[in-house]
């Protein structure tokens, strides 16, 4: 990618569970952090966390920031952030950005910025007609042809949100952790359990791949992305996934912010 003369660029993804943000330097993301969406932070609270990601030359260099966000509150808390501790002008990217992507309707404002950035991303990384997968609060399956056409999402309880709407509602079900089934048929709560959320939720995704594939056969390769948290234990699972790209949605800001600025 051509590099422009910017020191440093801050991207902030706002989700409804995690705030992730990145360093950019040189077209490179060289620093990441992650901590928990709460309304009740504070913008100095949220400043004191992004610390740690930020030194002091490169806070006094950061001259762009990028920021989309599915929060509206939260966007309102981090803009005041931005405004009180940093003098780098602010690009928000959302559905309305012009960045060549088309949509099936004709007011696009609804679509989550998220959704846009990794479309983009996805655009921009692997010049493929695209399926995205999104392990996060919910799951999102989205598809975006290699021409910028946005075909649409699935959108889907996320694994962890499924599975702790299951322990709440079931008296006699123990809180237990996600990790990778062993069997696939229980013979214990805990391995029961453990193959119908994981094991469940990646056949899920198995079959919405293969149906866009079926639905989408003039695209003449389509590669699937997973993304998100979780991606790591659920791509053993899912054999249609060709890549796992965990840094997609930030990259996907980034390089709109670049397509927008110039």
């Amino acid at each position: 990618m051509e590099k422009y003369s910017e020191t440093t660029t801050l991207v902030v993804d706002i989700g409804n569970t995690n705030i992730t943000c990145g360093i950019y330097q040189q077209d490179e993301m060289v620093r990441f952090a992650r901590f928990y969406s709460s309304a009740h932070r504070t913008a100095d609270e949220y400043f004191s966390l992004l610390i740690p990601l930020l030194n002091t030359e490169s806070l006094n260099n950061i001259n762009s920031i990028v920021i989309g966000s599915v929060v509206p509150e939260l966007m309102r808390i981090w803009m005041h952030l931005f405004q009180k501790y940093f003098s780098a002008e602010v690009w928000e990217i959302n559905a309305l950005s012009p960045l060549g992507i088309s949509y099936k309707v004709d007011d696009p404002s609804f679509i989550g910025a998220d959704l846009i950035a990794n479309a983009f991303g996805a655009l921009k990384k692997y010049d493929s007609d695209c399926i995205i997968i999104d392990l996060g609060t919910a799951t999102t399956i989205q598809f975006i042809t290699k021409e910028g056409s946005f075909e649409g999402t699935a959108i889907a309880p996320g694994l962890k949100v499924s599975a702790d709407a299951l322990f709440e509602r079931a008296a006699l079900l123990s809180q237990i952790e996600i990790v990778p089934p062993s069997v696939l048929l229980g013979t214990n709560t805990r391995d029961a359990l453990l193959s119908g959320i994981v094991n469940g939720h990646a056949y899920m995704l198995e079959c919405y791949i293969q149906q866009i594939k079926t639905h989408h056969t003039d695209c003449q390769k389509i590669v699937t992305i997973l993304t998100g948290g979780i991606a790591d234990l659920v791509y053993p699972l899912v054999p249609s996934v060709d890549i796992v790209d965990k840094t997609i949605t930030l990259d996907g800001f980034y390089l709109a912010y670049k397509t927008i600025r110039h």
